[in-house]
C-alpha cells in the first residue's frame, strides 16, 4: 500500500509540474494618465507553436479576456520550425485587435527577419523598430515604442555580449520621443537589459525571451536557467519595479522537447486601470 501510495504520489506530481496547458496570467497596472481601464494581451516567445487546428485554443483564449490592444513581444516565429502557426496566429488577431510586434533573437537567427517582418507588416501589424507610434483608444492616448532584439545588429549569441551601438541608437530614439503626460509601452524582448529600462521615462516595459527559467520550484527555485541571464536568473516572468518604470515579462507560449517544469505556458493580460 505505501508503494501504491507513494507512486501515485509521485505520479501525479510529474502530471503536475510537466503540464503544459495554456494558461492566463493576468496583472494590474495604474496609473494617472488614463481615465478609463485598458486591457492588454501580451503574447511572446510563441516559437511556431501550434495551439489547435488554426491556432483555435489560443484564439479562444485571447478573445475571452477582451483586449483592447494585442502586443507581440518577439520570438513570435521560429527560426527551425514552419511559421505556418505563427502566421495563422498574426492573420486571426490582426483583423480583430490593433497588434503592434518587434522582433526576438530568432527571427534573426532564421536569416530572414526582413521577410518576416514584411510580411507582418502586410496583415496590417505595426512593426516597431526604434521608433514610436500613437494609438487612440476608449477616448485615451497611449503610446507605444519599440526595439529590434540585439542579434539583429550582432552575431553574439549568448550573454556577455556587447550593447550594439545600432541598438543603443533605437533605444536612445524611442526616450527622445516620449511625451510626458501620456503612458508609454516600450516593446523590448531581452529583460536582463534593465540598467537600459530602469528610470527611462517608459511607464511599462513588456519583455519575453527568458522562457520563465524553464524550470521551477514554487517557493524555492523562480527559473533554473533564462538566455543571456544564466543560473538563477532574476528576471523570468511577473513586473518588476525598474525606478518608476514596470516592466512585465512573459514566461512564453513555446512548447518543444525541453521540458517546462511548474511553469506552463502563458496568455498575459495587463490590465491598466486608472488611479482611484
Amino acid at each position: 500500500m505505501l508503494t501504491f501510495v507513494l507512486v501515485v504520489t509521485i505520479g501525479a506530481l510529474l502530471v503536475v509540474s510537466l503540464w503544459e496547458g495554456l494558461t492566463v496570467r493576468p496583472y494590474t497596472l495604474s496609473t494617472g494618465k488614463i481615465s478609463t481601464k485598458l486591457t492588454i494581451a501580451i503574447l511572446s516567445d510563441l516559437h511556431s507553436t501550434v495551439y489547435g487546428e488554426n491556432q483555435s485554443v489560443l484564439l479562444k483564449k485571447v478573445k475571452e479576456q477582451k483586449p483592447d490592444l494585442v502586443l507581440l513581444a518577439g520570438d513570435i516565429v521560429d527560426d527551425r520550425r514552419p511559421a505556418e502557426g505563427a502566421i495563422a496566429l498574426l492573420k486571426s488577431i490582426a483583423t480583430a485587435y490593433p497588434c503592434f510586434y518587434v522582433t526576438g533573437n530568432h527571427e534573426f537567427w532564421s536569416g530572414r527577419a526582413d521577410e518576416i517582418k514584411e510580411s507582418i507588416r502586410s496583415l496590417g501589424i505595426t512593426v516597431l523598430e526604434g521608433r514610436c507610434t500613437d494609438i487612440t483608444l476608449k477616448g485615451q492616448q497611449l503610446q507605444i515604442c519599440g526595439v529590434d532584439d540585439p542579434d539583429g545588429f550582432t552575431h553574439e549569441r549568448f550573454y556577455g555580449e556587447e550593447i550594439s551601438a545600432r541598438w543603443d541608437e533605437q533605444f536612445e530614439r524611442c526616450k527622445k520621443e516620449l511625451k510626458k503626460n501620456v503612458f508609454s509601452i516600450l516593446l523590448s524582448h531581452r529583460p536582463e537589459r534593465v540598467a537600459y529600462y530602469k528610470g527611462s521615462g517608459f511607464d511599462l516595459v513588456v519583455s519575453g525571451h527568458a522562457h520563465g527559467g524553464q524550470i521551477r520550484i514554487p517557493g524555492l527555485i523562480d527559473g533554473l536557467y533564462a538566455p543571456d541571464q544564466g543560473l538563477l536568473p532574476k528576471y523570468t516572468g511577473g513586473v518588476y519595479d525598474l525606478r518608476g518604470t514596470r516592466m512585465v515579462v512573459s514566461r512564453g507560449l513555446s512548447r518543444s522537447f525541453i521540458p517546462r517544469v511548474f511553469n506552463p505556458p502563458e496568455l498575459v493580460i495587463m490590465n491598466i486601470e486608472p488611479l482611484q
